[in-house]
């Protein structure tokens, strides 16, 4: 594939998958504002207590198997059914071990309550396994319109499943359903939207060739759930429920960009550059992802950094006051996990060096946990969010210097591509705050004043400092252009 070729198919799929990411985000940020109101920080901190153990067991089952399936040049078909057995065999297991060792695993969190919301999860494995192959097979054939379809139902009916059994009293059990019901809608929706249906297929040859590949996606997932979850996890253990639901709460929120839109990114950009034979456009796509998902999530994370108290107050009343900070600074965490080293990795990927990502992740992991291991356990949820913020730059610089060492790139070209938006989006993100403290007004007033001048001023800015001509993107064609045109870097006129 040429480089007009892969812009276009990572363009259009970016379109297409970001639809119906940005759909299943609304539905998201929703619920959970409703959720924030009907339970209490224990139930988050419980359902994260027992979601970060399964997410963990989860990455296993597929032993890397479904991106080797994207990369791989063959029969794809034939290759699917290869791997399909030996994944659903290892889900399996994986299930059954966290049933057995549920309780072993709530005495070391020292909350004996996870133990049935930890064999419950424990059917995620399983599920989301069946869904791995035909979402793959969806990804290698680029057909984004099924994809978009898979973003937008699961959303919906674990966020009707939540609100309904939380308005019930079920409390964290609520969060567990609708998790549940999420993972069973996407293998639903997956399989009803795929031709492929599995054979009895033994080849060792090609089972071998996409285990090679494989094993460093397994180490790269292990890798960066460990640097993800070791603040969770910390927490969990020293801290307790309520602590970490100061900290699940602003997590989860800052982690919604980056899972609606460098996640979905990421799912778009592999298949296409592992098509790409020319090095030029390969490099060429990556730059245009990183400018395109900088201008479309600096604007969130400045604006939660500036105005997290605004936001807070408005969304989960006083009782959330303490996760203030911790927004703040998982705001800043963001910027570099989601712009700097998140869309790094498929690059990484399609040009056969994923063990570059995963001594990334090995770096910035062996420096959060020695600080972690001085705090002794004394650290709550602000200082585990200082720790991980600052682990994550130098994952991101660890990631950045590769490409500057391995493929030549330049380091201006890179960074400027990756904070394209930060200039614009710092000056309408501190303008907004300065106005709410200028005001005196209910917080859900405050909030849509400082949204709507926030997005504004960032959509001012931005033209003017681009373009010159601060009216740009308040056009549906120049909005259009974006995605059409960004990468060739034609001025919107």
């Amino acid at each position: 594939m040429h480089r007009e070729g892969a812009e276009r198919s990572f363009t259009r799929g970016v379109v297409w998958v970001s639809a119906g990411a940005m759909s299943a985000r609304a539905i998201t940020l929703i619920s959970s504002v409703v959720l924030a109101r009907l339970l209490l920080p224990d139930h988050f901190g419980l359902f994260s207590m027992a979601i970060v153990v399964v997410n963990a067991v989860q990455m296993l089952p597929d032993l890397g198997l479904t991106q080797a399936l994207i990369a791989h040049r063959g029969d794809s078909r034939r290759a699917a059914s290869v791997v399909f057995l030996p994944v659903m065999l290892t889900a399996t297991a994986a299930a059954l071990v966290v049933c057995v060792l549920a309780e072993p695993i709530a005495l070391v969190m020292k909350q004996p309550a996870v133990v049935p919301l930890l064999r419950t999860l424990s059917l995620n494995i399983v599920v989301m396994a069946a869904a791995s192959i035909p979402i793959a097979l969806l990804q290698k054939a680029q057909r984004w319109r099924a994809q978009a379809l898979t973003e937008f139902l699961p959303p919906l009916v674990s966020a009707v499943v939540m609100v309904v059994l939380a308005a019930m009293g079920y409390g964290a059990w609520s969060i567990v359903w609708g998790n549940i019901a999420r993972a069973g809608t996407l293998a639903v929706t997956v399989w009803w939207l795929s031709t492929w249906r599995p054979q009895l297929v033994i080849d060792w040859g090609v089972f071998a060739e996409m285990f090679r590949f494989g094993k460093w996606i397994i180490l790269d997932r292990v890798s960066a759930f460990a640097i993800l979850n070791a603040d969770t996890a910390y927490l969990a253990r020293w801290q307790g429920a309520q602590v970490l639901g100061y900290y699940a709460l602003p997590y989860n929120w800052i982690t919604l960009p980056i899972a609606q839109l460098v996640s979905q990114a990421n799912r778009v950009l592999f298949p296409v550059l592992s098509q790409v034979e020319d090095a030029g456009a390969q490099r060429a796509t990556l730059v245009q992802a990183c400018r395109l998902l900088s201008f479309l999530l600096s604007p969130v994370y400045f604006f939660w950094l500036f105005n997290a108290q605004v936001f807070v107050l408005a969304l989960f009343t006083s009782k959330w006051l303490p996760c203030v900070p911790v927004l703040q600074w998982l705001s800043v965490y963001a910027l570099a996990h989601g712009l700097a080293g998140g869309i790094l990795v498929s690059f990484y990927w399609a040009t056969r060096r994923p063990q570059v990502a995963v001594y990334a992740y090995w770096v910035s992991l062996g420096i959060a946990l020695g600080v972690l291991a001085w705090g002794r356990g004394q650290w709550g949820a602000v200082p585990v969010a200082q720790v991980f913020t600052a682990a994550m730059f130098v994952r991101s610089a660890f990631m950045i210097g590769g490409l500057v060492r391995l493929y030549g790139m330049r380091l201006s070209q890179i960074w400027g591509a990756v904070t394209d938006g930060w200039i614009a989006a710092a000056a309408a993100s501190a303008i907004a705050w300065w106005a709410t403290h200028v005001l005196s007004l209910s917080a859900i007033a405050e909030l849509v004043i400082a949204v709507l001048l926030h997005a504004n001023l960032y959509l001012l800015v931005y033209g003017w400092q681009h373009h010159r001509n601060p009216l740009a993107y308040y056009s549906r064609r120049q909005w259009r252009a974006v995605f059409a045109r960004y990468a060739e870097e034609q001025p919107l006129r």
